[in-house]
């Protein structure tokens, strides 16, 4: 089924929609990653971490039936480890949600 290689493929899609959405979005401060393994970290102006905003992400994407984790030393770092059948169309959902989240007023900083 090719699932190795379709992971490498939608996750450096998914990628490149993450490093968009930073350009909309400043509190997101770097994507990082690999295949699907991917993370976003969040801090304010000045590089601090912003780990109640991460917590609010994977709380709201949860009721969209997405789920995220946070990490990282401040859990200020959003977790993404989608299924490995995981298509183009699920990383468009994904970026859309993620999307409609940062625009809200929480996210404001």
């Amino acid at each position: 089924e090719k699932l190795q290689e379709n992971a490498l493929k939608v996750g450096e899609f998914l990628k490149k929609e993450l490093k968009k959405l930073s350009v909309e979005f400043l509190i997101i401060g770097d994507v990082r990653g690999q295949g699907l393994f991917l993370g976003i970290e969040l801090v304010d102006a000045q590089m601090h971490p912003l780990g109640e905003q991460a917590e609010y992400i994977a709380n709201r994407m949860k009721d969209h039936g997405i789920l995220m984790s946070t990490d990282g030393p401040h859990q200020n770092v959003l977790k993404i480890k989608p299924p490995i059948i995981f298509t183009k169309q699920n990383a468009k959902e994904l970026v859309l949600y993620l999307r409609m989240i940062f625009a809200e007023d929480f996210m404001q900083v």
